[in-house]
């Protein structure tokens, strides 16, 4: 069976991303892991420091936080599950790309879907953008949805 790792933030965009991935799946009789990743906060960060300097909020409010996302996404599951689709659910803590790239390649998935919020040029170039890091980094198909109207 096709799986299609399903990456979402669980804000609102996130049912126009599963409108897509559900006829995408229905199509190739896919299987579906809905994926969410929660970024550590940096609690305070020096002009100029590197990623080594960063600190991490307490670790028990990132667990909450992952486990609140799973939640999240089993309810977003549950309309899916209710058309037959075979669903899972799970969510991690660390950074967004990696962690992506790294649960595609160890749930041997087929594709790789994404929302695009279709942020501007500034609002990248001081975040950066999970969909270009993950286009560049994997070497799993990818699925952009632009979810701006």
């Amino acid at each position: 069976m096709n799986t299609i790792l399903v990456c979402l933030d669980t804000s609102a965009s996130a049912s126009r991303v599963l409108d897509e991935v559900k006829k995408l799946a229905q199509r190739l009789q896919s299987g579906i892991a809905l994926f969410h990743v929660v970024e550590p906060v940096a609690a305070y960060v020096p002009v100029g420091a590197s990623m080594d300097v960063i600190a991490t909020a307490p670790p028990l409010a990132e667990e909450d936080q992952t486990g609140l996302a799973k939640q999240r996404l089993e309810g977003l599951a549950a309309p899916l599950r209710g058309l037959g689709l075979d669903v899972t659910c799970d969510a991690a803590l660390g950074m967004a790309v990696d962690e992506i790239v790294d649960r595609a390649q160890m749930l041997h998935v087929d594709f790789i879907v994404l929302g695009s919020h279709g942020h501007g040029a500034l609002f990248h170039l001081f975040s950066g953008s999970v969909v270009n890091g993950v286009l560049k980094r994997s070497p799993i198909p990818v699925l952009v949805v632009p979810v701006r109207d």
